[in-house]
């Protein structure tokens, strides 16, 4: 299967809300392919001077999209991981004031249990988003160099290895922030067995739930599990470095990128994840074949 299409499936299978924020991959590669190829005289019977300067401020509409999104995701993450850590520490203080029953307090806890499965799957997501779209871009700058013989492909990629999409060490400790709070917190039938009877009618109450709870979750977050399936599935092939050394490979920028993206497993989620990404296992040689 080629990176296009697998590129489309992503969009078709991503958050609805996030389709317009990637590369305009189909748009980009069908003007590429109506340009004059490398030699050719433009309608005027005159050769296109000035295409790359325009070319590249196309590409920069691009970027600037990328970076908006990314970083505005970013800062919702920080805000929202904030407030959900906050809300833990007043639900610890109403607990240990004895101002909420046992069952509101189960309640309380499986709502914040949710909220940190939905952000960490949507923060998984905006790192498959980064690595998503930075392929793409690289693949249309050697469609572009190939159509037309320029050399826009090597400066334009460094150019775009430094920009805030694609500087995701900020992201990686929010992830692992949030996987640090599950392990944590949840489930916390250990932790309140040994505070008291109270707690332990808390723990069997739990324990008792925890099917319907993993049920729950599961329908909570199956839109964001389907769509960072989709965008591994994309990006599987390029993550890794190529056996042999070429400046413009994709697997060469990945390379020393950790790969949060496998952070989504069924003990984290509260979903299935893990054992679907298993059973989906993309042709490497057909992914890498580029369209």
């Amino acid at each position: 299967m080629k990176f296009g299409k697998d590129f489309r499936t992503h969009l078709d299978e991503t958050l609805p809300e996030w389709r317009d924020k990637f590369l305009s991959y189909k748009p980009l590669k069908k003007l590429i392919k109506n340009l004059q190829p490398d030699g050719d005289e433009g309608a005027d019977g005159h050769p296109w001077f000035g295409l790359e300067e325009w070319f590249v401020r196309v590409l920069d509409e691009e970027l600037e999209k990328f970076n908006d999104f990314y970083v505005d995701k970013e800062e919702e993450f920080v805000i929202r991981l904030q407030e959900l850590k906050e809300r833990i520490e007043k639900l610890r203080a109403k607990q240990r004031g004895a101002f909420t029953s046992d069952i509101k307090f189960s309640e309380e806890m499986l709502e914040i249990r949710k909220a940190f499965v939905t952000i960490h799957g949507e923060m998984v997501l905006l790192k498959n988003y980064s690595s998503l779209n930075f392929a793409g871009l690289v693949k249309i700058l050697k469609k572009y160099d190939k159509r037309t013989g320029g050399l826009l492909s090597l400066p334009f990629t460094r150019r775009a290895l430094h920009q805030p999409f694609f500087t995701t060490e900020p992201l990686t400790r929010l992830v692992l922030e949030c996987e640090a709070n599950l392990e944590l917190l949840f489930p916390m039938e250990a932790e309140v067995t040994d505070a008291g009877s109270s707690e332990k009618k808390i723990a069997r109450s739990t324990s008792k739930n925890a099917e319907a709870e993993t049920l729950s979750l599961n329908e909570d977050t199956d839109d964001i599990c389907r769509s960072t399936l989709a965008a591994m599935k994309a990006i599987q092939g390029l993550r890794r470095a190529s056996s042999t050394y070429n400046p413009l490979s994709i697997g060469q920028f990945f390379h020393d990128q950790d790969d949060c993206s496998a952070a989504v497993t069924s003990e984290n989620s509260g979903s299935n994840c893990q054992s679907t990404l298993h059973s989906k296992d993309v042709d490497q040689d057909s992914v890498n074949s580029g369209d």
